[in-house]
């Protein structure tokens, strides 16, 4: 990657929220709020649908002095607070035997004091200690050995952090949703074409529907199978408007596509998004306790306007002082942890 790019994303500036996020945002005031109130029989059947699993709080390495490192709040604005760490599952065995790996791993904080909504993405190839494993592993490797309690606790261990909550999304069962919305248009690269037919094959025999392969570059409606393969692949070279590649175009393609669903779903009636939601919901699992937070409902909503135009989206570690390097056949993503740790306390808590 050339030197201006990697400084062009070892940025942590402010950005615009995407549409995609939107999603991520929806998801998580449905959780929190819909169980906080007096609801009707529509939103207790979508509850439903969401996979409840705990945790062991006595096993996820959480600081408890956390607050001694985080300056300019008191410690009731620490408390209030929420950090949620949110994991996109690539699990393909819909009987939960095969966990898959954490494809996505991002921190939703909401900080009251500065009205404000960090999304905190930490790269899956992020070199750290697992328990268990004598040497260095890819962070995405802790959902597949132990799922959300070794996830959690992986992160806490790594970076000093006191994570509790999760909620984990089964993104690789978005074929399943794009389906339901009739595809996505989408342009797309000849070498993307290329890989997307060298992948699809794969969810074709998940979703168990005969194989269709794409036949155009350009702008194209993709099947679910195809989106899929869209976003898993990252051999795919740079389109003409970008130099992402790799990890990086493999997120831009990820965007892509969420963009893509969400002006679908825009375009449905009621009916056909109370569908959605359905598919949507049914690929969820948390352990959060949406009761408890009934009594921040008020603040919440009051001033829901000034969280929505404070949200900011950023990476964490940065490249700054980063690298990617080649060991044992596999890239990873050599960081400097403590560095790492101030940028989680300095986002997460002080602005």
């Amino acid at each position: 990657m050339k030197e201006e790019q990697r400084q062009k994303h070892g940025k942590h500036a402010k950005t615009k929220m995407n549409k995609w996020l939107k999603i991520v945002l929806i998801l998580l005031a449905i959780i929190i709020i819909a169980s906080g109130i007096l609801v009707g029989k529509f939103i207790w059947d979508k509850l439903s649908k969401i996979n409840f699993q705990g945790l062991d709080e006595d096993n996820l390495s959480i600081n408890d002095g956390l607050y001694n490192e985080v300056t300019g709040l008191t410690l009731k604005e620490y408390k209030d607070v929420i950090n949620i760490l949110l994991l996109g599952s690539d699990s393909k065995d819909m009987s939960n035997q095969y966990s898959g790996n954490s494809d996505a791993m991002m921190i939703i904080s909401i900080n009251p004091k500065y009205k404000s909504i960090k999304l905190i993405s930490i790269p899956r190839d992020t070199a750290v200690n697992i328990e268990g494993e004598k040497n260095r592993y890819k962070i995405n490797y802790a959902f597949a050995k132990g799922r959300e309690q070794l996830a959690v606790k992986t992160v806490n261990e790594n970076f000093g952090l006191n994570l509790k909550e999760y909620i984990t999304i089964n993104i690789s069962s978005m074929y399943d949703i794009i389906n339901e919305l009739g595809g996505v248009e989408l342009n797309i690269t000849k070498d993307e074409m290329k890989w997307i037919n060298e992948y699809v094959d794969m969810f074709y025999e998940f979703s168990g529907k005969p194989v269709k392969k794409v036949t155009k570059s350009g702008k194209v409606t993709l099947t679910g199978e195809q989106a899929a393969a869209h976003v898993k692949e990252r051999m795919a070279g740079p389109s003409s408007d970008t130099n992402e590649h790799g990890d990086y175009g493999r997120t831009r393609r990820q965007r892509d596509v969420l963009t893509a669903m969400l002006n679908k779903i825009a375009s449905k009636d009621a009916g056909e998004i109370s569908k959605i939601i359905d598919v949507v919901l049914s690929q969820v699992t948390t352990n959060i306790d949406v009761g408890k937070y009934t009594m921040k409902l008020p603040e919440l909503i009051a001033n829901k306007d000034a969280y929505l135009s404070n949200v900011t989206s950023i990476m964490i570690p940065s490249l700054d002082y980063s690298k990617e390097i080649l060991e044992k056949g596999a890239y990873l993503y050599v960081t400097d942890k403590e560095k790492a740790k101030k940028d989680f306390i300095k986002y997460m808590y002080e602005m």
